[in-house]
């Protein structure tokens, strides 16, 4: 990932809605998408991208295919070469797949098929290590909805850095890069954007699982 201005952490880019910002693919990966940081006034969405972005009152998930121009209040990720039809949906309703260590997950916007991107809800209970260390072929999007937790970023305890995750956090995770989250005393909710997803939906084969690889 390449951030305007700040470098990545252990293949992890973190910053807070207060201070608008882009973080844009990097040349390498086979993917190519933008994700905005806090408010934006005009973000424009060329004929052939789409934009994944949410409500101001965070309660409902927008796919909006270009050309448009939109304002975005917090988060917001365009994916290149993908314009499916404009959809919405709310954010607000409980997750109903499994997840691995105790986690659940709702399809905000599911794949239409393998590939497409897509938006997920990721709901950590209290008390929970969340997961495995994992790492995702793909890189990954996630907004902090609400709750607190923590990231552990990076390949042992020698060289990890841990994150405190707070509503309004943006992090975006790099291909491979190795990562859990974990919770204390209360529960904690993310909204992930996939650039990319490897199956469709079903009770034990949803984007969320197939595309988490333990390690």
């Amino acid at each position: 990932m390449v951030l305007i201005p700040e470098p990545t952490q252990q293949g992890m880019i973190c910053c807070d809605a207060e201070t608008p910002r882009k973080v844009v693919s990097e040349e390498t990966e086979p993917y190519y998408f933008e994700t905005y940081v806090g408010y934006q006034k005009n973000i424009e969405i060329s004929r052939g991208d789409s934009l994944f972005w949410i409500s101001s009152d965070l309660r409902t998930a927008y796919l909006t295919r270009g050309p448009q121009h939109i304002e975005s209040h917090f988060f917001a990720t365009l994916v290149r070469g993908f314009a499916p039809e404009n959809k919405s949906s709310t954010i607000t309703n409980r997750t109903v797949l499994p997840y691995i260590n105790g986690c659940s997950t709702k399809q905000i916007f599911p794949p239409d098929r393998p590939g497409d991107p897509t938006m997920q809800m990721l709901f950590i209970p209290p008390h929970c290590s969340e997961q495995h260390h994992h790492i995702h072929s793909t890189a990954r999007s996630v907004f902090v909805l609400s709750g607190s937790g923590r990231c552990i970023v990076g390949l042992n305890e020698k060289s990890s850095v841990t994150v405190d995750l707070v509503p309004k956090r943006i992090c975006v995770l790099s291909p491979m890069c190795p990562h859990h989250f974990e919770t204390s005393d209360e529960p904690l909710i993310v909204l992930p954007v996939h650039v990319w997803s490897s199956v469709l939906g079903a009770e034990n084969g949803h984007p969320m699982l197939n595309g988490t690889f333990r390690i």
